[in-house]
């Protein structure tokens, strides 16, 4: 493969909240201890369901000011925004002006304000709760800013990011803004449930004991540039996005497929030049099948290539799965390990399934010897929803 000689598209920002607390440190510091923000969720027990195991927010997180409490009714808003000013602040910007590109994603837009508010849209489980983010509660973002709204269900940010990198390519801009949500509600909950898919003890990620995934809530939001805007405004990326691969196959409405997840994850390998990587974050949800088929296909892509021990760890097992938002943790402990050179381990993995010579699944943390280069992020969602990212040290250099 040959490389590429210029990346053109680079993450400046990134805002996260997640069970582990407010900022990237706070996720980064819990993702290496291991930790498990798990816990039986009261309101959901109430609403009737079974299974409750969930990694939810405080609700003192969410405090709003009195200037914003007014317009921002929903745990929804109160999120994106919050993540928004934390990327904001992250890559040197106080606002976004005309002409930037805004992605939200989720299950659908959010609807009417008005009609929203005819509806008591305080509650924790009103129907706002499922919709949106609206961009028009982001800070800091101009009114005249380009807007999109984007649902690939668990892939819903990272198909986001490929669809910035087209759009900066192609010219129509220098700045894009990605943001993503996951609240803890009724509708999204019993979307789930009616899966079977939620584990009743809690999501253990490749363990050989594990029984399905976990919810939890958070948000992301990511700021990405040109290279050259972000060199004039002299700003240091903290991310290369290399190489991207979002596809859809609908041969399954629910189970994971390997020769799709394969093709997808050598197609963004491709794209970035590369024959390996030194670290994948893998979806690893916790179900059954989804672990067992992302690590074939791993093996798949790696052992012809050559891979000894690639490290592969994921997050869901500390914070849940953020649904939409997955993604963005995701590219956080990519961020994580491009700046330390330290691999994640997988919170609540004991007993690793066996993964061949290609690749290691990490139960704790393990630090590469010489300077990270590059990492795969791996994320599949419903219907077939694929995509696969290259992240690369902002230098261009790879591993």
């Amino acid at each position: 493969m040959a490389r590429r000689s210029v990346p053109d598209t680079v993450i400046t920002g990134l805002g996260l909240i997640t069970a582990y607390g407010w900022g990237t440190d706070a996720y980064w510091s819990g993702l290496l201890s291991g930790s498990r923000a798990l816990r039986p969720h009261a309101d959901l027990a109430a609403a009737g369901f079974d299974r409750t195991v969930t990694a939810a927010l405080d609700d003192a997180h969410l405090a709003v000011t009195a200037h914003d409490a007014h317009r921002l009714h929903s745990r929804r808003s109160r999120l994106a925004r919050a993540a928004t000013a934390q990327a904001l602040r992250e890559a040197s910007f106080t606002g976004l002006g005309p002409g930037t590109l805004v992605v939200t994603v989720g299950q659908t837009p959010l609807a009417d304000e008005a009609d929203d508010s005819r509806e008591g849209t305080t509650t924790r489980w009103g129907r706002e709760e499922f919709a949106g983010p609206s961009p028009a509660d982001l800070p800091g973002v101009s009114p005249r800013a380009e807007t999109v709204y984007l649902s690939q269900a668990c892939a819903s940010v990272s198909f986001a990011l490929d669809y910035v990198r087209t759009w900066l390519r192609s010219g129509c801009g220098t700045t894009a803004l990605v943001v993503g949500t996951c609240v803890l509600n009724a509708y999204e909950y019993a979307g789930m449930a009616i899966t079977g898919a939620l584990s009743p003890t809690g999501a253990r990620p490749f363990d050989t004991a594990r029984d399905g995934t976990s919810l939890g809530e958070g948000a992301g939001a990511i700021l990405l540039e040109t290279a050259a805007a972000a060199e004039q405004r002299g700003i240091t990326p903290q991310a290369v996005l290399a190489g991207a691969a979002a596809r859809v196959n609908g041969r399954s409405p629910a189970a994971s497929d390997e020769a799709a997840i394969t093709d997808c994850v050598l197609a963004a390998l491709e794209d970035a030049g590369l024959e390996r990587v030194g670290y994948i974050h893998a979806h690893a949800t916790g179900t059954v099948q989804g672990d067992t088929v992302e690590l074939a296909a791993l093996g798949a892509v790696g052992a012809p290539r050559g891979w000894v021990a690639v490290p592969v760890s994921g997050h869901k097992g500390g914070i849940g799965h953020l649904m939409h938002a997955s993604s963005a943790p995701g590219i956080a402990a990519a961020l994580g390990f491009l700046r330390t050179g330290t691999a994640p381990g997988t919170p609540g993995l004991d007993s690793p399934e066996a993964a061949g010579r290609a690749i290691d699944v990490l139960t704790a943390p393990r630090r590469l010897p010489g300077a990270p280069r590059s990492c795969l992020v791996n994320s599949f969602g419903f219907a077939g929803n694929n995509s696969s990212l290259v992240l690369t040290a902002p230098d261009g250099s790879t591993r």
